[in-house]
């Protein structure tokens, strides 16, 4: 895993988004930015574990549970490309299905304006 190290502006943004993720509020376009750069910055990812083992480990510890962070982030971090990938592929859909109504209504005005 690489570094970027230097808490550049994208650190900062990133690093602002934490909170937001860990409580399922991000949109896709910031979900998509968060985890692609938490893949590539090692600060970022450790900024996100401190966050998340303070959020969930001290609930989970009040509760008598374990917690293993390394294998809770990445299972969470996988779920949230998983869900990104879901729900890209059903906005392309959704276009797809869009364009071809509005293919359909064209068609359908052309004809008409022909017979007529």
């Amino acid at each position: 895993m690489g570094t970027v190290g230097d808490n550049s502006d994208e650190c900062k943004e990133i690093q602002s988004l934490i909170p937001g993720y860990l409580a399922g509020k991000l949109s896709l376009k910031e979900a998509r930015a968060f985890t692609a750069h938490l893949k590539k910055c090692s600060e970022c990812r450790d900024e996100m574990e401190i966050s998340y083992l303070l959020d969930e480990g001290i609930t989970r510890a009040e509760n008598g549970e374990t917690i293993d962070l390394h294998a809770d982030l990445e299972e969470m971090l996988d779920g949230t490309e998983s869900l990104i990938q879901y729900l890209t592929q059903y906005r392309n859909v959704v276009c797809l299905i869009e364009s071809t109504a509005i293919f359909v209504l064209v068609a359908c005005f052309l004809l008409l304006f022909i017979i007529e």
